[in-house]
């Protein structure tokens, strides 16, 4: 069971989470300015693209801590926004620039939305992708970036030929979704800058902590050579090479400015992911840790990081860099 769901597409191992919640997803649906299917592969494809231009979204969005009486902490979010009239003279703003907003594991674009609407509201186009598998898109298996990358630069061909990009191209992701457009970078020089939020340097070592933090009672019994015979078997399963999908190397054959944010509570990939990927990077780079966050909590906010990662985007992709103060990064 284990090692199917290593690389069964998530939106084939259960019913997809927008398909769960079809009239909240209305409310998405009006924000994106358009919306899309773009074929890729191999092997064949088809993802789910959509746009969110700049404007004024009156977005508001906080992630404040529940404390239990046992001391278990528990995120609340409260997050609201208006979708862009269309008649506003902001929804016909010149773009900065480009960004890729890549969501996590088993998740879709929506609910990378706060990001998505964020930098729009600092004058990008974001472009939301959910990734093979997930979502409304489309394939069978999934490939930590083995099929993801190349599957990322045909949509950046097909946002080419439909001239929806404007200026500079960066990518922000979390998680699954970072350490994927950290491997675009390396392939695809139309990417300018990563900002990668939690990412994993190892696809496999990810996999095994992943599981011991999510299925601990499940596999509390498995040896190192029972994890090495599921994610071989996976490979195989899925037609795919875990070479295929080496982080490191990537970091390692791009020299484009990239910042690290990850949560010094992560359970289910350590921050020292981070930290390997840092000290692998060719050019510029940045870590924020943040102390009281976990994997959960980091995917869903924004303060107090949001305008570090304006700054960073507005320092790499804006045609006249701003002055702006330096990401602090904390060890």
């Amino acid at each position: 069971m284990l090692v199917k769901r290593i690389v069964e597409a998530p939106n084939r191992a259960e019913q997809p989470w927008i398909l769960r919640h079809p009239e909240g997803m209305k409310r998405w649906d009006e924000v994106y300015t358009r919306t899309w299917m773009v074929p890729v592969g191999p092997p064949a494809a088809q993802l789910s693209v959509a746009t969110v231009d700049p404007g004024d979204y009156h977005l508001t969005h906080t992630l404040d801590w529940k404390i239990a009486e046992n001391g278990s902490r528990r995120s609340v979010l409260k997050q609201s926004w208006d979708p862009l009239d269309p008649t506003s003279p902001k929804s016909s703003k010149t773009p900065i620039g480009t960004i890729l907003v890549l969501h996590g594991f088993y998740d879709s674009k929506e609910l990378v939305m706060h990001w998505a609407l964020f930098l729009a509201e600092a004058g990008y186009r974001a472009v939301l992708v959910d990734l093979r598998g997930h979502g409304r898109s489309t394939g069978p298996w999934i490939g930590y970036g083995a099929f993801e990358a190349n599957d990322l630069s045909q949509v950046l061909d097909d946002l080419e030929r439909k001239q929806v990009i404007a200026g500079k191209v960066g990518v922000i992701g979390v998680s699954y979704g970072a350490s994927v457009g950290l491997q675009l970078a390396a392939r695809d020089k139309r990417i300018a800058t990563v900002v990668a939020l939690e990412p994993f340097s190892d696809a496999q070592k990810a996999v095994v902590e992943f599981s011991h933090a999510v299925a601990g009672s499940y596999v509390k019994k498995w040896t190192a050579d029972d994890f090495s015979q599921a994610l071989a078997k996976a490979a195989t399963m899925a037609n795919f090479s875990w070479r295929d999908a080496d982080v490191l190397t990537a970091v390692e054959r791009t020299n484009i400015p990239i910042l690290f944010i990850h949560g010094a509570r992560d359970k289910m990939i350590s921050p020292e992911h981070s930290r390997i990927l840092k000290a692998h990077v060719s050019g510029p780079s940045a870590l924020v840790i943040l102390p009281d966050d976990d994997h959960i909590s980091l995917s869903r906010r924004l303060a107090p990081i949001a305008q570090g990662v304006a700054e960073w985007f507005d320092k790499s992709l804006a045609p006249t860099p701003k002055v702006s103060a330096a990401v602090s990064a904390t060890p």
